[in-house]
């Protein structure tokens, strides 16, 4: 009976000494996991990071006169986040607003104002596209990279503009050109998309 006592006290111990132990690298590990979980560090990155305006007055050996003033959209932003190490980096890329007038012989043929919802529209950047297909994503995630007045001579009756739309941190755009005729009407041609 002695030997079923001390028996039964070495199982009993037996068992409630392994109950639910874990190695220090479990522990360890279980550890970081939790605290990946609880620790939420953002680091907020915006490009431009203040108000940016940039206005160009070209007057064209054709006789035309273009202005475009190119600023910041500081409500409208496209976002891309990365998590390193427990940090998650949001940089935002803000988008740009611009506006064109064109004028013949001081008169005003053509002004209109453009902001991300107008482009799209223009440029038909829409949702509906599907993955894979050259312009996907382009109405959520590309921005203006740069607008320009095109002064080829060639161009003896109209004004051409080239702008470029692109997706940050992709190889992604888009180029296109706008047409004023000598009347002020417009057509907007996709020349490429890489």
């Amino acid at each position: 009976m002695k030997n079923y006592l001390i028996f039964l006290i070495i199982i009993v111990i037996g068992f409630t000494s392994c109950e639910n132990r874990k190695s220090k690298s479990q522990a360890l590990s279980e550890s970081v996991k939790e605290f990946k979980k609880t620790v939420n560090l953002e680091t907020n990155v915006f490009i431009p990071d203040t108000y940016f305006e940039h206005e160009v007055d070209t007057l064209i050996s054709n006789g035309y006169r273009v202005k475009i003033k190119t600023y910041t959209d500081m409500s409208n932003s496209v976002l891309f986040s990365k998590i390193k190490d427990t940090i998650n980096y949001q940089t935002y890329y803000r988008n740009f607003k611009f506006d064109i007038t064109v004028s013949k012989n001081e008169k005003v043929i053509y002004q209109e104002n453009f902001n991300k919802e107008k482009v799209n529209k223009a440029f038909n950047y829409n949702p509906n596209l599907v993955e894979g297909s050259d312009l996907y994503n382009f109405d959520k995630l590309a921005i203006l990279k740069f607008i320009q007045v095109n002064d080829d001579p060639t161009y003896k009756n109209m004004v051409v503009i080239d702008i470029l739309y692109a997706i940050p941190e992709s190889d992604k755009s888009a180029s296109h050109t706008l047409f004023i005729n000598s009347k002020g009407k417009s057509n907007i041609v996709q020349i490429e998309v890489k």
